[in-house]
């Protein structure tokens, strides 16, 4: 099987990305811990990473706009 690799010319990118190591509770109502399920169930991820997503847009927003 090593010698696949000699053969192989095909080049791949790797992509590293610092780990994600800070976790932040957030507290919410059933109600909008439903809709928030609902909501990513509809994107086909989960909730949390619903959550972590428009919280870095939310940040990219203020940075870009300065504030």
């Amino acid at each position: 099987q090593a010698d696949a690799w000699d053969e192989d010319d095909e080049v791949v990118q790797v992509e590293i990305k610092k780990p994600l190591d800070k976790v932040i509770p957030v507290r919410l109502s059933a109600e909008k811990w439903e809709e928030l399920r609902k909501e990513a169930r509809e994107l086909g991820i989960g909730p949390t990473t619903l959550a972590r997503m428009w919280i870095l847009e939310r940040l990219h927003q203020r940075t870009k706009a300065g504030v």
